[in-house]
């Protein structure tokens, strides 16, 4: 006679499926089938790999191809060796032989989990588990059988850890007892079973609901005598659950929003370099139309992206317009930056233009700050900005940047050559052509610029003594200094 295993999960062990009782798992024996076998008919199926239909549950199984000269027979159950007898000509080979994954030469068993088309769930030890593309499961059943199932009729399958398949073996012989579900608990943690681990507390707690430990591990903490969840605890306390951690309702809220922000952000940002790559095609006008209704503050940083990445200078001024609408401080930061860092004039400008409108302390500021960059040019270029904006504040800063000092690399004279450099305000020294580092003071002509324009027409030059002086008069006199002085 010959048995076929299949197993079913989660089937229970009193659920009466299986007809021998007692001995169904988690994935319990779903049947045995018993199929009268004719020893003259095996041979003729190995040889010539016809397929044995078996009557399971609408699932078509097929015998393990390979056996040498079809001249293996069937095994009787009654006469199947035990499981750790060894392989023995004419007969199944037990589990752990060479030609089984279960212990094969100290290396770890490969499972599987297969969901058939009928509906029914397998889990054995896999012996083909390198064959790509996958035409079927050439599986080992628990009884030493081999099958072959053709990948067509299977659904779904994923591996199975070894460890799995143990649990399923061991804990229907377990004892139902607080003491067998803690000692199936314990197996579970040092298997990282954690699933199984905590369906054994459970039955722990059905059976003795103040186990402490038991409560502790699944979460539970006792508050005036009454165990409850640490979920209940923290709802009870304001606490909501976000993205797998206890938050303030505040705090989930501000997160939502820069969740929302983001997502707008990334919209602009698709929308705006499409529109950006329209501007080489047939279809310019209209991305210039849409860049036109540009008004979204969430459009500020695909704006700025744009401006970094666009070499043509009539595009970035699209694109300056669009941030003078939209008119937030972010905007106001861009064109600020847009202002110092274009290498158009024509795009500066228009930032300082789009600017002078919106009289902001901030831009003034940010402006005032750059009169001390280590870059003599956008020292400069700030103080252009500083006198198109007209804020008399900007005076003492501006007298302070009149003459600046700037380190300067210079590459001069013959490899082991002393050299001694002069220039305007510093010198410097270095051995045989290596570069020399100079610190030299510049008079800087747009600060001056910039100084006799807010100041009605005062002139002195580059003395900032006298700047000095002038500037410390007209504040002890309290007297507003007004840039349009004639």
């Amino acid at each position: 006679m010959l048995r076929i295993l299949v197993m079913n999960s989660r089937v229970g062990r009193d659920s009466g499926i299986c007809p021998e009782g007692g001995q169904s798992t988690s994935t319990a024996w779903l049947s045995r089938h018993t199929l009268p076998a004719c020893r003259s008919f095996v041979p003729r199926v190995a040889e010539t790999a016809i397929a044995l239909t078996i009557l399971l549950c609408g699932t078509l199984v097929l015998p393990a191809p390979g056996r040498a000269g079809g001249q293996e027979p069937v095994a009787d159950p009654a006469q199947s060796p035990p499981a750790n007898a060894t392989a023995t000509e004419g007969g199944v080979s037990p589990p752990g032989t060479a030609e089984q994954p279960a212990s094969s030469q100290g290396g770890q068993s490969r499972f599987v989990q297969l969901k058939l088309k009928s509906g029914v769930q397998l889990v054995a030890a896999l012996l083909n588990p390198d064959e790509v593309p996958r035409s079927s499961f050439r599986l080992l059943l628990e009884e030493g059988l081999e099958v072959v199932i053709p990948r067509s009729l299977v659904e779904e399958w994923a591996a199975i850890r070894p460890e799995k398949v143990e649990y399923e073996r061991r804990w229907p012989q377990s004892p139902p007892t607080v003491e067998g579900h803690w000692a199936m608990a314990e197996w579970c943690r040092e298997k990282s079973l954690l699933a199984e681990r905590d369906r054994h507390l459970q039955q722990i707690l059905e059976l003795d609901p103040n186990h402490a430990e038991a409560r502790r591990l699944l979460g539970f903490v006792s508050r005036d005598g009454q165990w409850t969840t640490r979920e209940e605890l923290m709802r009870a306390d304001g606490f909501v659950l976000y993205g797998g951690r206890w938050m303030l309702p505040q705090a989930v809220r501000l997160l939502e929003q820069e969740r929302k922000i983001k997502a707008a952000q990334g919209e602009w940002k698709q929308k705006i370099s499409r529109w950006q790559s329209w501007l080489d095609t047939g279809r310019q006008g209209l991305a210039r139309e849409q860049i036109a209704q540009i008004k979204d503050p969430f459009a500020v940083d695909a704006l700025v992206d744009a401006l970094k990445n666009e070499k043509r200078d009539w595009a970035r001024l699209l694109f300056v317009d669009a941030l003078a609408r939209i008119g937030t401080a972010r905007a106001e930061q861009a064109l600020a930056y847009c202002a110092l860092a274009d290498p158009a004039e024509e795009v500066r400008l228009t930032c300082l233009d789009h600017l002078k409108k919106r009289h902001s302390r901030a831009v003034v500021d940010y402006f005032i700050g750059k009169l001390r960059s280590s870059d003599n040019v956008e020292v400069n270029r700030a103080a252009v900005a500083l006198g198109e904006l007209g804020d008399p504040s900007a005076i003492g800063p501006l007298i302070e940047a009149l003459v600046t000092t700037h380190k300067i690399k210079i590459s001069t004279g013959n490899p082991g050559q002393i050299t001694t450099s002069f220039g305007t305000g510093g010198t410097g020294v270095s051995v045989g052509g290596g570069p020399v580092v100079v610190t030299q003071a510049v008079q800087n002509r747009q600060v001056l610029d910039a100084l006799v324009k807010l100041t009605g027409g005062t002139n002195f030059g580059f003395d900032q003594a006298r700047w000095r002086a002038w500037y410390a008069a007209e504040r002890r006199a309290d007297t507003p200094v007004n840039p349009r002085r004639d």
